[in-house]
């Protein structure tokens, strides 16, 4: 019984290191995704690129598959105006020391060559540590029902 409970506490402080690591990232990493949202919102391609690893693969919601430059060059679009982008219930998901998803539902709108646009989806960003810094690897996109407005209150 001794045996099995130092057995159980030696475990215990082997993978403390790594939670540790895990919970210190998180703050990291969700600046990582603000700034990655707002490079979009901003179409601002130096930090798109900044924040998008060279190797990055998009499943866009149709299923289409895309690389950085794919993306980066429809962000920043002259042709293209973004009014909003946004990201709600974000989740925070650690996959060991050095990777981690954050997920959630997104909103962007703006106007494009065939007029205005809102989208709906639900999203999965994966980030890993590269040469120091937290890059979005992977997004995962599917498209949701457009938000419905509430509906009015009967008098």
């Amino acid at each position: 019984m001794k045996i099995a409970m130092l057995f159980a506490f030696a475990a215990v402080l082997g993978f403390a290191p790594i939670a540790f690591a895990q919970d210190a990232n998180r703050a990291d990493v969700m600046r990582a995704s603000d700034a990655f949202d707002n490079a979009q919102r901003t179409q601002d391609r130096a930090a798109l690129e900044r924040v998008i690893a060279p190797d990055y693969v998009l499943v866009h919601g149709s299923g289409r598959i895309g690389g950085r430059e794919d993306f980066v060059s429809s962000m920043v679009d002259p042709a293209n105006r973004i009014t909003d982008v946004h990201a709600d219930n974000r989740t925070y998901t650690p996959l060991g020391r050095d990777a981690a998803i954050v997920s959630g539902q997104g909103t962007i709108a703006g106007t494009d060559g065939n007029g205005p646009f809102s989208e709906h989806f639900q999203f999965a960003d994966t980030f890993v540590h590269r040469n120091g810094q937290w890059v979005v690897v992977y997004t995962q996109v599917t498209m949701l029902p457009a938000a419905q407005p509430a509906p009015a209150a009967a008098h």
